[in-house]
């Protein structure tokens, strides 16, 4: 979840409380300043303040960071979404080894012609040394 949305439920969920602003910043002790910028999420003071904010909604820290509260999942079951997102997990955790592999091939073509670069430059200066004795 990004701060876009955390900061878009911590002002749902404030609006569902009917208060404002000010009173959260009160509640919060800090500036109506400060706490504007946490809703605009232009502040790392949300990251901090997740837990104090969630206290003074009367809700979670997950409500606000999940948009939900994990029990209230439209039925689905926290294992469905653990096997969902393992197979996911397995997913590019493979993409990601193939990628890696790709990465060494890479690197090993790139040595490889790095060197027969160099065994070029040493033949082409060979080859200037002749030349230049021959005459």
């Amino acid at each position: 979840m990004d701060n876009n949305s955390i900061k878009e439920n911590i002002r749902r969920i404030r609006k569902t409380r009917r208060l404002t602003q000010e009173e959260m910043a009160h509640k919060l002790g800090i500036s109506l300043t400060a706490y504007r910028d946490i809703e605009r999420g232009s502040t790392s003071m949300m990251n901090s303040n997740i837990s104090r904010i969630a206290t003074h909604l009367e809700t979670s820290a997950e409500e606000l960071v999940l948009g939900y509260h994990p029990d209230q999942m439209g039925g689905q079951k926290m294992e469905e979404l653990a096997g969902k997102y393992t197979s996911r997990i397995s997913v590019l955790e493979k993409q990601v080894r193939d990628l890696e592999k790709l990465v060494m091939t890479l690197e090993e073509t790139i040595a490889s012609k790095n060197e027969i670069i160099e065994n070029n430059k040493e033949i082409i200066t060979m080859l200037k040394k002749e030349l230049g004795r021959e005459k």
